[in-house]
């Protein structure tokens, strides 16, 4: 739990001068270091103090929580909105000058324009007093222009990096408040849920705060217009600007429906991502029963619906910007003709004036406004979302001072809790129980007696409806699943204490983790993945108790942490750990090991959350307490505790079998405990690194749209692009040729005094009405075509990359934490179904309008060409220039942002243990840590495209200062409608030309997206799902495996963990993986089977009765992965599922670690009856459930070294087997040859003739079982 940064470079903004802030000259370093090369996360400049994740997280914290206690004490529901304005509303206030200053520049300008067109009106080369006050005016139309240059992007800076600082605070909160969640409001929310709030939600802030101040600068802009337009055009004005009022309802109604469609389509998007997310957990499973097809099923019918809702919410946008295209044409349009039909003559000055005043207005009222609007409803929403987060319940901080006398104990008396207030059983039931300094409490029972929710109660976390639990001293908790963060194992046992060498090499020690460390190449250094990768279930659990042990707290709670071990760890984890490292502590275990609870103090026995004895082992014995009865048979219980010092246990303390006890059974192990984290994490590292290294190349682009259409729709797409912009502009060179006739018109009427002739009104004012239609038909027929093809392409993409991820081999998902898959599922596709679309569409859009400007311009002056090549080139240089930088700083801000996601992730699943160790500030800082270093990244990204975006704009000040002047001087060859017609366009190309430019460097970011899911849409497959050879529908009649001179590795280039074995085996059950749904859906996801059967199935495991009892019964919804039944209970359902099956092969991976012995003989006999003619494969720990096996292989380091029966190999003194079952004490072992030496002799002597070796005996119609046992001694 290191802190992620040290002092990293200080940031040059905090002395820059203020030319430097206003030019963003301050980057240039920046940008020189990633012309050279590529930029690193040492490059990113540190954080600005006030932008902190910290600080802003508790600001805002502190405005919420003066908020909450308002809110109570008027008895009002609390507003997150009335915090964040109480927090933010005087830094942003400032900004709004800026807005006003900008805005009223747009707003002179087109005066300015008005007088220079009206000089070529009255054209008189004579006249110099005019032709200088044209220049003057030229002059302060390019000044204008460079004040627009420089105010806009200084404005978006500020308001972007208040919306940064608005999401930074609200990511700590929201991370704060996770810390905190008790049980009950964990199940009313998901990690899914939370990790979107996450992710989605406050991005919403990033962009709302870049609008806001639109929402008045908008209807002030449109009054002035308005009053401007009227003295220059009286009132037909009033028409257009009715025109642009009757659009601005229809743009908000499309919001509005657009919103509304976004929180539907959010829904399905939370549960496909939901459900891929457990599709990828739990992919071994699904690989297992092969249910790839109904899985695959179930997400492209989530995916259906999530794609028709987009691709409504699709056309809508399209409408909108299509309306927003087309609008400033049906104005001027409207505008005219009723200027015309009011017998005006029109004149290029006032033609030209209004134009622009439109296009100023057009802007801020119908794209500004709506989007402020549409803006603030998005984060209205999210901001409900993240109140509701905020305001679930939390659990109780409990003090656990000492008492006055300093005693520490735990005491828990009369105490009754429930886990879901809605049930009529309580969780546990009237438990009384006292335990001080060195006493050990063993709680033993059935699976789904309380144990687990036993230690709850004492961490708190179970709240009492009844009675009382008092806990005095520091607590360490070691959890049933155990938990690792990804970091350094050191990192994972130390858990932010100090690291002190001798007292860590002791705890080590006691975890039986010496041998391990010395097996990974880095040792204790070694980095752990997500969800502790490159571990083995045995050494995460022993990882989880260190951890607990290097605490030296005063309360060991311990729930079942030998289970993960074989017996011969698990010994020794019981003797040098808890019995003596722990001995003066208060220690309660959880344990089913029914072997150790001589050594405990007194032992408490549950069963369905009620106490039925408390008492030491002795008075057990004495009252005659029938062990049986409760739990198990008594025979092997009566033998005396160990003398601590049996040799053999001693010499063997650190056998390797820990470290290879589990090697099989959980494939986690992914890469072989022994890679160390360069190979572990080189897979990983390059997967994210030869992304965006250099261009997005031509093939992605039309894979992309390959993968929406056929290439015809796409010539058809570029030919209805092309028509449109032809006929957007030639709309207004159409005016423009009229204004122009209507002025010689006048000049001869004046000259001649024959007055007679007028224009044919109708022939102009047709042509100029078919313009105008067709201007609008084509812009909303491109925009719906567009995002039909993108949208469509997005949907077969997903489907060929999830198509693709259920083909990948398993190695895949070990390399690739779940995080990574999952972010191409979420992030990437969410850009492909949204953003991509309306980028695309406005960057051709744009595009098209600057060559059209630039056309125009062309036309009317040919001269302008010889200024624009150098133009050109020097805007080809800066931006080939900026995206070198640019690509990378985008780069770094993905890498850095999913940290964030995976330390959160992370903290949920490890949120027992970080409340009881008290770890949340060291996790929050460690959070506000990742946060800052993503700050970093993002106060780059906008830095540096605001650098680009003032370079930019100073080229297009550069353009209009030429064509104003330009005109000026060959004024003798232009007329007057020409000159409008060119600099009103000119003055467009300022916000345009960089906007274009802006989107198609972002077209070309998020086409790293599309990249992203192609490169997943081929990855290396597995063997087909069918072979064109198919087997007799009755196939398998039995299941035989056979292995000859097998060697096997996890990863190409691993260690072999199997090594030349030959032998004869089988395949199925792994750790209880539950899927989020009903029961009746984690036993029978396709519907195969009928109710009887299912309920007969859960018979067989004694499950019955607990799902009769719940709500539902069979249908009652399970909480994410299952959460809400015990470790126990989910194996069994996993059993369960396996009776149904009914396949001829089964393998059970420690399918009973995590149950009580009762319960594990009950399955160990369903076993033998149920798949009585099935070869059955155990991977066991627990020696006795295994000893009547047909035949036991013991594995060492992946070889080999015994295979037979059990009893033959009992004879073997020098066998690891016997050795094995020796380490389990006199009685114990004597109970277990008597048990194989019965077996024996009734399986071989009814018919002697012992099958061969080879050849498993599956003729005499009994199980063949094969227990392969792992160990090293």
């Amino acid at each position: 739990m290191l802190p992620v940064y040290q002092e990293v470079k200080p940031n040059p903004l905090q002395d820059a001068n203020l030319c430097s802030r206003v030019f963003f000259w301050w980057l240039n370093p920046l940008f020189k270091i990633g012309h050279k090369r590529r930029l690193e996360e040492d490059d990113m400049y540190s954080v600005l103090p006030e932008d902190r994740s910290q600080h802003l997280g508790e600001e805002l914290q502190g405005f919420w929580d003066k908020e909450v206690l308002r809110a109570e004490n008027d008895a009002q529901k609390p507003s997150l909105t009335r915090a964040i304005i109480k927090c933010y509303w005087k830094s942003y206030l400032v900004l709004g000058i800026f807005t006003l200053i900008e805005e009223s520049a747009k707003v002179v300008q087109p005066i300015f324009l008005g007088k220079i067109i009206n000089y070529f009106e009255n054209y008189d080369p004579m006249d110099s007093v005019a032709l200088n006050t044209a220049y003057a005016y030229a002059t302060v139309l390019t000044f204008c222009t460079l004040i627009l240059a420089i105010l806009h992007h200084l404005y978006f800076y500020h308001v972007q990096c208040a919306g940064m600082r608005l999401r930074v605070a609200m990511c700590h909160m929201i991370y704060r408040k996770a810390l905190r969640l008790s049980n009950m409001a964990m199940g009313k929310t998901t990690t899914g849920q939370i990790v979107n709030l996450l992710s989605n939600d406050v991005n919403k802030f990033d962009q709302v705060t870049v609008f806001l101040h639109f929402l008045w600068a908008g209807p002030l802009q449109a009054i002035a217009v308005t009053a401007l337009l009227w003295m220059e055009i009286g009132i037909s004005c009033l028409a257009g600007m009715a025109v642009l009022i009757i659009l601005l309802p229809l743009q908000s109604c499309f919001g509005k429906l657009f919103s509304s469609l976004r929180s539907k389509t959010a829904t399905f998007t939370d549960a496909r991502i939901r459900t891929m997310n457990e599709v990828i957990t739990g992919i071994r499973i699904i690989k297992m029963y092969a249910w790839e097809k109904s899985f695959s099923n179930l997400i492209t019918n989530l995916r259906k619906k999530e794609i028709s809702k987009i691709l409504r919410s699709s056309y809508l946008r399209g409408m909108n910007l299509a309306s927003f295209f087309s609008a400033s044409k049906i104005i001027v349009f409207v505008t005219f003709t009723t200027y015309v039909l009011l017998g005006n003559v029109i004149t290029a000055s006032r033609v030209f004036v209004a134009v622009t005043l439109y296009g100023a207005v057009r802007l801020t009222v119908t794209l500004f406004f709506p989007s402020a609007i549409e803006r603030v409803s998005e984060a209205i929403v999210s901001i409900r979302r993240i109140q509701t987060f905020l305001l679930l319940d939390e659990i109780s901080q409990r003090n656990r001072q000492l008492p006055s006398d300093g005693k520490k104990m735990v005491h828990v008396q009369d105490f009754t809790a429930f886990w879901d207030k809605a049930s009529e059983t309580p969780t546990l039931q009237g438990l009384s129980f006292t335990v001080r300094p060195g006493e050990l409490l063993a709680v033993v029972g059935p699976v789904g007696a309380g144990k687990s929710s036993l230690l709850s109660a004492v961490l708190g976390e179970l709240a009492p409806s009844h009675g009382l639990v008092s806990v005095h001293g520091r607590i360490a908790y070691v959890s049933q699943q155990p938990w690792v963060f990804s970091g350094t194992l050191r990192s994972n046992i130390l858990f932010g204490k100090k690291y002190e060498k001798e007292r860590y090499e002791k705890v080590i020690k006691a975890c039986a983790l010496k041998k391990d460390l010395q097996l990974l190449e880095d040792g204790d250094l070694t980095v752990i993945g997500d969800r502790g990768t490159t571990l083995s279930g045995g050494q995460k659990a022993r990882v989880n108790l260190a951890r607990a042990v290097y605490q030296d707290a005063d309360i060991y709670l311990l729930d079942d942490p030998l289970s993960a071990v074989d017996a011969e760890v698990s010994r020794h984890l019981f003797e040098l750990c808890i019995c003596q490292t722990l001995h003066e502590k208060i220690t309660i275990l959880v344990t089913h090991q029914l072997q150790y609870l001589k050594a405990a103090s007194q032992i408490l026995i549950l069963k369905d959350g009620k106490m039925v004895q408390k008492g030491t082992y002795t008075e057990f014995l004495k009252s005659g307490i029938d062990f049986g009865s409760l739990l198990k048979k008594d025979n092997e219980e009566s033998e005396q505790p160990p003398v601590p010092g049996t040799p053999t246990l001693r010499n063997r303390t650190f056998s390797e079998s820990s470290v290879w006890s589990q090697q099989s059974s959980r494939p986690s192990l992914k890469d072989g405990a022994l890679e160390s984290q360069d190979t572990e994490n080189v897979p990983v590292t390059l997967s994210e690194e030869n992304r965006s290294e250099g261009k997005v190349g031509f093939q992605a682009y039309k894979n992309y749209f390959r993968a929406g259409a056929h290439w015809i729709v796409i010539i058809f797409l570029i030919l209805l692009n092309t028509a449109a912009q032809v006929a957007y502009v030639l709309q207004d060179w159409w005016l423009s040729y009229w204004a122009n006739k209507q002025s010689m018109l006048n000049v001869t009427v004046n000259g001649g005094g024959n007055v007679t002739e007028k224009l044919d009104l109708n022939w102009y004012l047709g042509i100029y009405s078919g313009l105008t239609v067709a201007t609008v038909l084509f812009g909303i027929a491109r925009s719906l075509l567009v995002f039909y093809v993108l949208v469509n392409s997005s949907q077969t993409l997903h489907n060929k990359m999830f198509e693709s991820i259920l083909k990948a081999p398993v190695l895949f998902f070990d390399r690739n934490p779940i995080g990574r898959i999952l972010n191409r599922f979420s992030k990437d596709i969410g850009h492909l179904d949204d953003l991509l679309p309306l980028t695309f569409l406005d960057f051709i859009q744009t595009l098209l309008q600057v060559v059209g400007v630039v056309s125009v311009a062309v036309a009317v002056i040919p001269w302008i060409a010889i200024p624009l090549v150098p133009l050109g080139i020097i805007f080809i240089f800066l931006r080939r220039y900026f995206l070198e930088t640019s690509r990378d700083v985008k780069r770094l801000e993905s890498t850095t942002r999913s940290p964030v996601f995976s330390h959160l992730s992370s903290s949920l699943q490890g949120l027992w243990t970080i409340r009881a160790y008290k770890a949340e500030e060291r996790c929050q800082e460690l959070f506000d840590a990742h946060q800052d270093l993503h700050s970093e990244a993002w106060f780059l990204f906008l830095t540096t495209s605001r650098w680009f975006a003032v370079r930019l704009d100073a080229i297009c000040a550069m353009f209009v200062i030429i064509v104003a002047f330009g005109s000026l001087i060959l004024a003798k060859t232009l007329d007057a409608g020409q000159v409008g017609l060119a600099l009103s366009y000119a003055l467009t190309l300022m916000g345009m030309f960089q906007w274009c430019v802006r989107q198609s460097a972002e077209v070309e970011n998020m086409m790293i997206s599309v990249e992203r899911v192609i490169e997943y849409t081929d990855l290396e497959k597995e063997a087909p799902w069918e072979y064109q050879k198919r087997p007799p529908p009755a196939w398998p009649h039995e299941g035989v495996i056979i292995f000859d001179n097998v060697n096997f590795m996890y990863s190409p280039g691993g260690p072999l963990v199997l090594k030349h074995l030959t032998a004869l085996i089988k395949s199925q059950e792994k750790e209880p993986v539950l899927f989020t749904g009903t029961m009746r859906k984690n036993l029978d996801p396709f519907n195969e089977h009928t109710d009887e059967e299912l309920w007969n199935a859960l018979q067989e495991v004694q499950l019955k009765e607990t799902i009769e009892d719940l709500p539902g019964k069979m249908d009652t919804e399970l909480a994410e992965s299952g959460s809400n039944f015990s470790v126990g209970q989910r194996q069994l359902v996993c059993l369960a599922r396996a009776i149904l099956r009914k396949n001829q092969i089964l393998i059970i991976d420690e399918a009973t670690a995590n149950v009580d012995p009762r319960t594990d003989e009950l399955i160990q006999k369903k076993i033998r009856e149920k798949f009585a003619h099935c070869t059955v494969l155990t991977i066991a720990h627990r020696l006795n459930t295994i000893i009547d096996s047909d035949k036991i292989m013991v594995l060492d380091s992946g070889r080999l070294k015994e295979y037979d029966e059990p009893y033959v190999l009992l004879q073997n003194k020098e066998s690891l087997f016997y050795k094995m079952v020796q380490q389990l004490g006199k009685a114990e072992a004597a109970a277990l040859s008597e048990t194989a030496k019965q077996v024996y002799f009734k399986r071989n002597y009814p018919h002697i003739g012992h099958t061969d070796h080879m050849v498993t005996n599956t003729s005499n119609g009994q199980p063949s079982t094969l227990t392969i046992f792992e160990t090293a001694l």
